[in-house]
């Protein structure tokens, strides 16, 4: 990854930074450096491809999604087609992926979504996504009506995960326990972060200095672990299905929390001089 590359994408918000480190850590965790077969689905963005460049990570990485690519990239292949329906073979990949896709698809589809992922999974499966909470709910009401003042519209994605519904943690569990594989979850975007960070990234640049904005956001990626990003009530919920029991492991077998107070006053240093 080139400079200019890494701190585009350290300056990325939070929403979209941590689902792409998070889930290259993951991965990392259960396949270190060795070359693997990897399916990113509803992908399309380049920034994921970049987090696992960024730590040299070997993976053959395919792409699929519904609409066509936005620019050629040759370091993955791109597919264009329906994850509800892949035409891949079963266990074609070593790891599938999906990150903030399940809330974009209808409701009577999200199972064979979750079907799809599963079956052409060899040994590992994450799923990242807003879930329907009341508390989210909440969050993506105001971050919406705030976007709404300052633009007129509502904002793109949020209004599809209104029309579209996020997904209910009951439908998740119904399907894993259909599979019978071990698994765990966990909450990530401490949601009263996530809002003021997200409402900060709403604002245009008339507003507000895009240069403190992606100072802020670089604060915050490089400081994950310390700035209660894992508390609860998260923003996304992430769960990984081991489809391959002998990578089974435990939460703190991928992350080590260390919070602290002097990284949480800081962060509040900076929304405070960007507002005022």
């Amino acid at each position: 990854m080139t400079n200019a590359a890494r701190k585009e994408y350290l300056s990325l918000s939070p929403d979209a930074y941590s689902r792409f480190f998070i889930c290259k850590e993951l991965l990392k965790k259960n396949f270190n450096k060795t070359p693997i077969k990897l399916l990113d689905v509803g992908g399309g963005s380049k920034y994921f491809h970049q987090a696992l460049d960024e730590d040299k990570l070997p993976y053959q990485l395919t792409v699929i999604d519904l609409l066509p690519q936005n620019e050629k990239d040759p370091n993955y292949r791109y597919v264009q087609g329906d994850a509800t329906k892949m035409k891949f073979a079963d266990n074609s990949f070593d790891a599938v992926v999906s990150m903030d896709v399940l809330e974009h698809i209808s409701d009577e589809r999200k199972a064979n979504f979750l079907q799809e992922c599963y079956r052409v999974a060899k040994d590992l499966v994450i799923i990242a996504a807003p879930f329907e909470l009341p508390e989210t709910d909440q969050a993506e009401r105001l971050a919406n009506e705030f976007y709404r003042s300052l633009h007129g519209r509502d904002h793109p994605w949020l209004s599809e995960h209104f029309q579209q519904n996020k997904p209910k943690k009951e439908v998740i569990k119904k399907e894993i326990d259909q599979f019978g594989c071990s698994y765990i979850k966990f909450e990530s975007n401490y949601l009263p972060h996530w809002l003021k960070i997200i409402l900060v990234n709403f604002l245009p640049a008339s507003l507000v200095d895009p240069v403190a904005v992606r100072d802020l956001n670089h604060f915050y990626n490089e400081n994950l672990f310390s700035l209660d990003d894992f508390k609860e009530p998260g923003y996304r919920w992430f769960y990984v299905l081991y489809k391959n029991p002998k990578l089974a492991k435990k939460f703190d077998q991928y992350f080590k929390i260390e919070d602290s107070v002097f990284d949480q006053l800081t962060l509040e240093q900076k929304l405070t001089n960007l507002l005022t």
